[in-house]
C-alpha cells in the first residue's frame, strides 16, 4: 500500500509573487513586439542583405572562371571598362560559352557587374524576393537595383546578339538618371 499524498498548503508549490508574473508578461510582450516590428521593417515580398562569405567566395571563383578565358586570349581582367568589355565581347564572339552553361554566363555577369559597380558607385547585395535569391547591385540604401548576372545570362542563353559595350553604356545612362543628383553627370 502506498502513502497518501499530503494536501496541506505547507507542502504545496509556493505561489510566485505577482511581480515575477508581471515581469514574465512584460518580457513576452517585448519579444512579441520586436518580432512584429522586424516583420514590418522588411517587406514580405523583398529582403536585402549583405553578401555572405560563401557569396564572396563564389563570386571570386566566378571572376577566376572569366579570368581564365581572358588568359586564353592573352589578356587579363584589368577593371578598366574599355579593356574588360572588349575581352568579354571577344569571349562571346568566339562562342566559348555554351548557351546551356548558365554558370559561366553568370560569371560574365559578375565581371560585367563589377565594372558597373565601379562606374556608378553601386555595391553587391543579396536580393531575396518571391522569385528567389539573387546577387544584385544596389545604389547605397536606395531602391535602385541592377541584376547584371541575369542581364547577360538571359541574353546569352536565348541566343540573342549581344553587344556588351552597348549594354554597359545603356545601363550607365539609365542608372545615372535614377541616382539622386546623377542627372547632371549626363550633360
Amino acid at each position: 500500500m502506498s502513502a497518501q499524498l499530503s494536501m496541506s498548503s505547507e507542502v504545496s508549490q509556493p505561489i510566485k509573487p505577482a511581480y515575477v508574473r508581471l515581469f514574465c508578461v512584460y518580457w513576452a510582450t517585448v519579444v512579441a513586439l520586436a518580432a512584429i516590428s522586424t516583420v514590418e521593417a522588411q517587406p514580405l515580398d523583398r529582403q536585402i542583405g549583405e553578401l555572405s562569405a560563401i557569396d564572396r567566395q563564389f563570386m571570386a571563383e566566378q571572376r577566376s572562371r572569366i579570368e581564365s578565358l581572358a588568359n586564353r586570349l592573352g589578356r587579363r581582367l584589368s577593371g578598366m571598362p574599355e579593356r574588360d568589355l572588349d575581352t568579354l565581347q571577344e569571349i562571346l564572339d568566339r562562342r566559348w560559352i555554351d548557351p546551356e552553361d548558365q554558370l559561366t554566363q553568370q560569371a560574365m555577369g559578375v565581371v560585367f557587374g563589377d565594372l558597373l559597380a565601379k562606374e556608378l558607385g553601386f555595391n553587391w547585395v543579396v536580393y531575396r524576393d518571391r522569385a528567389g535569391r539573387n546577387r544584385a547591385l544596389r545604389y547605397r540604401q536606395d531602391d535602385i537595383f541592377i541584376f547584371p548576372m541575369t542581364m547577360l545570362s538571359r541574353r546569352i542563353s536565348a541566343g540573342a546578339a549581344l553587344d556588351v559595350t552597348a549594354l554597359y553604356d545603356t545601363q550607365v545612362v539609365k542608372q545615372r538618371k535614377r541616382i539622386p543628383g546623377g542627372k547632371w553627370l549626363l550633360d
